[in-house]
Formats: structure tokens, C-alpha cells, sequence
């Protein structure tokens, strides 16, 4: 069994370097994990699928219920499965409780108490469905001292007060963008993705084993 692992991609390499340090602890974790892109970045999901046989995990890294989790994924299993492999997809990485624990991670590397007042910023989509889904998860899961927005909506002066945290799994554009919206509002920021954490690597583990390319998951369901 192997996995693959479906990001976005980015025209900033941070975004490729980052991801690929996520799949190497993946695969000591659960084995063989391939690394694949839909926009931007190599490989594509057509060039991988040569080399896959058997049954394939596909976790797709995407963290907010935008146009790439429900419109590009579909495509990209069947590309994945040209060479005759079993692709079975995972859910995207959204929603998890495990990615609030992923903040918790970076605030506190940066020595901020895990209840400080912060706003976790999100890249967003006109549709609405990255901003929603996002509060959803923060209002559920989350302290309460917590707030979200997205960069395609944000809410003037929510930032006031509050640590402003990159909702995004590497730097490069997105986390760029986020940054200087901090500035913008005086607010301090905490740099980095959500990929470099532990909270991260086990979610991916756990999605792995939803979709059957890992042997157990590494967390409870959500």
C-alpha cells in the first residue's frame, strides 16, 4: 500500500519545501507517501500514477472546503489511476479538530499561551464556503478566546487585540498575504505553516488510514 498526498501548489517554493518535510515524517510513520500537485508545483497527478500499483490513499491537503476540495479532487483521482492503481480517497484535511491543535502548536512555539486572543486567517473563496467552514470548527472545537476570517472577507478591526495566525499548511502567497494583513492592523503575527507540526503529520495519518493506505489511524475520527 502507499499513499498520496494532494496539495495545491504555489509559485513560492517555501510551499513545496514545506510540504515535502510533511511527507517524509508521513512515511516513517506509515510508509511509502508520494507527494503530488494540482497547480504550480511537480508532479502532477498524471506523471505519479506510473508509478503506483495496488491500492492508493489519496489525502488531499487542503484545509478549507473551497473550490479545490469540491470541484478539482475528482479529476485528480482518475488522473492518479491511469496507470491502473486502486485510488481510494481520504476526506481533505478540513474540519479536523487536529488542525486547531496545529495552531495550539505554533502559538505556543512562539510563546504565546494556547488561550491568547488570536485570529486564525484563512485564504477564502467568494463562495463563502472556506469562511464558514473555518467558524464552524473554531466556534466548535476551539478556546473561545479564538476568532477566524479569510482574506477574501475580512472583518474590519477583528484583528484588534488579537495574535493573527496564517490558516495555511505553508508559507509562500497566501501566508505572505496574511502576514501583511497583520501588519496592516498592528497585530502581532506568528509566522509559518501548520504543516511543520506534529498535529498535522497525524491527521494526515489518520486520513491515510480512512482512506486504507495506512494500517491504523493515528487519532479519532471527526
Amino acid at each position: 500500500m502507499s499513499t498520496v498526498l494532494l496539495a495545491h501548489g504555489s509559485p513560492d517554493r517555501r510551499h513545496a519545501e514545506t510540504l515535502d518535510r510533511l511527507r517524509a515524517r508521513v512515511s516513517v510513520r506509515i510508509g511509502p507517501t508520494r507527494l503530488a500537485f494540482l497547480e504550480h508545483d511537480l508532479p502532477r497527478p498524471e506523471a505519479v500514477a506510473a508509478d503506483l500499483s495496488g491500492r492508493v490513499g489519496l489525502v488531499p491537503l487542503l484545509v478549507t472546503p473551497a473550490h479545490h476540495a469540491r470541484v478539482d479532487l475528482p479529476g485528480a483521482v482518475a488522473r492518479l489511476a491511469t496507470g491502473g492503481a486502486d485510488v481510494r480517497r481520504a476526506r481533505p484535511l478540513g474540519g479536523h479538530r487536529l488542525l486547531l491543535e496545529a495552531v495550539a502548536e505554533r502559538l505556543l512555539g512562539a510563546g504565546h499561551p494556547v488561550d491568547t486572543p488570536a485570529l486564525l486567517v484563512a485564504g477564502g473563496s467568494s463562495s463563502g464556503h472556506a469562511a464558514s467552514g473555518l467558524r464552524e470548527l473554531v466556534e466548535t472545537h476551539g478556546p473561545a478566546s479564538w476568532s477566524s476570517t479569510t482574506l477574501s472577507a475580512p472583518e474590519p478591526g477583528l484583528a484588534e487585540g488579537r495574535v493573527v495566525i496564517p490558516f495555511v499548511l505553508a508559507e509562500g502567497v497566501l501566508h505572505d498575504l496574511v502576514a501583511r494583513f497583520a501588519a496592516r492592523a498592528g497585530a502581532p503575527f506568528v509566522p509559518g505553516g501548520l504543516a511543520d507540526t506534529e498535529s498535522v503529520t497525524a491527521l494526515v495519518g489518520h486520513r491515510a488510514a480512512e482512506a486504507g493506505s495506512a494500517p491504523f489511524a493515528l487519532q479519532p475520527a471527526c
